[in-house]
């Protein structure tokens, strides 16, 4: 019985590995849309709880889901716009303006965020400028306080490796805004401001319309829009999450049922000649569904590895949020899968095994 399992999976393994295949690329995609529909929900409070009451303001030509992802272009907002929200009627409102300058500069090889912001402590006349560095940073950097860094031609010595860092951001170094400005080569330029205040006498749908309005050529983004954006996709999920899976199994299922029934096809003198010398029907069933079995699983397996990156571009296609993929699905999915497969390759198998043997290698 084993000397025929493993002959059989030897000779067809093209087809065995591409079915494998087809069910990993399936599995995966199940498993990032379990993810999304699972953990967006939970990433958007976190963002939140990170916004606090806070407004951010981009210039328009900077996706929000590159911000939040980290990647900065070249779009910038005049640094004077900080002293134009203070100056306007909007400042009894707005109690925190502070304009900041995200870039990504490439130190000793290592890709890193820089962050310009007013409250870094400024450089002594003729010394390098002090950053506060992330603990991830420090850690990709290889780098300790006191050491001297060169970012863009500009050298940088570490004050402080920050555990904790403002926004979460543990990959960044935070510099002087006006030294941001000058590595990052944007002279007077930011690319964000974060608003703070009470808002409590105004309605904040309608603050972010006025900040916007002050400001041509920017978009003003609150938690509330941010929530109610995220929710409607999550919701959306969540509302085809029990088609997708059936419409996944079925997909499993299909693929199985396709490779057992072109075995069945190809091998059904094969099939007789075993009955014929002394094979039983149930081991020749329990031939082709250890082997559906074996390719399922296997399937499965690669689907697992597979969820990872599915789940990043899923996620990042329709909430621009990254997110993981989900935990302890290993042993539910690859079960799931050899069941199915072990019920299409039984039902199919069992009719194969039924044939009579003496009719079967009498055909040409």
């Amino acid at each position: 019985m084993l000397s025929l399992l493993v002959g059989s999976l030897r000779r067809a393994w093209p087809e065995h590995a591409l079915g494998a295949a087809a069910i990993g690329v399936v599995v995966a995609a199940l498993l990032a849309q379990r993810a999304v529909s699972d953990s967006a929900e939970k990433a958007v409070h976190d963002l939140a709880h990170r916004m606090g009451r806070n407004m951010v303001v981009l210039p328009r030509g900077l996706e929000v889901a590159d911000f939040y992802r980290l990647n900065f272009n070249d779009a910038v907002l005049p640094e004077a716009q900080a002293d134009e929200i203070r100056r306007s009627p909007l400042a009894q409102h707005i109690r925190l303006v502070e304009p900041r300058l995200y870039g990504n500069v490439s130190i000793k090889g290592q890709d890193l965020v820089l962050v310009g912001t007013p409250d870094a402590p400024p450089a002594p006349e003729g010394m390098p400028t002090p950053v506060v560095i992330g603990a991830a940073a420090a850690k990709r950097l290889d780098a300790r306080p006191g050491e001297l860094l060169t970012a863009n031609g500009v050298e940088l010595r570490i004050a402080r490796v920050d555990e904790a860092p403002p926004e979460g951001l543990d990959l960044a170094l935070f510099v002087p805004l006006a030294r941001a400005q000058q590595i990052l080569d944007r002279p007077g330029g930011i690319n964000a401001l974060r608003l703070g205040g009470c808002w409590c006498s105004i309605d904040v749908p309608t603050l972010a319309r006025q900040v916007e309005q002050q400001l041509p050529g920017t978009r003003a983004l609150t938690v509330a829009g941010m929530l109610a954006a995220q929710k409607g996709s999550v919701a959306t999920m969540k509302r085809y999450s029990s088609a997708l899976l059936a419409v996944g199994l079925g997909l499993v299922a299909g693929i199985i049922a396709t490779l057992i029934a072109s075995q069945v096809r190809r091998q059904i003198r094969e099939v007789g000649l075993l009955l014929a010398v002394g094979l039983t029907p149930v081991h020749a069933v329990l031939l082709f569904t250890i082997r559906a079995a074996l390719v399922a699983g296997l399937g499965a397996a690669i689907g697992l590895v597979l969820a990872g990156p599915a789940t990043n571009l899923l996620a990042a296609m329709l909430l621009g949020l990254p997110l993981a993929s989900p935990r302890g699905m290993a042993a539910p999915v690859i079960g799931l899968c050899i069941l199915v497969a072990c019920v299409v390759a039984a039902s199919l198998a069992l009719r194969a095994a039924r044939l009579d043997p003496s009719a079967v290698l009498r055909e040409p």
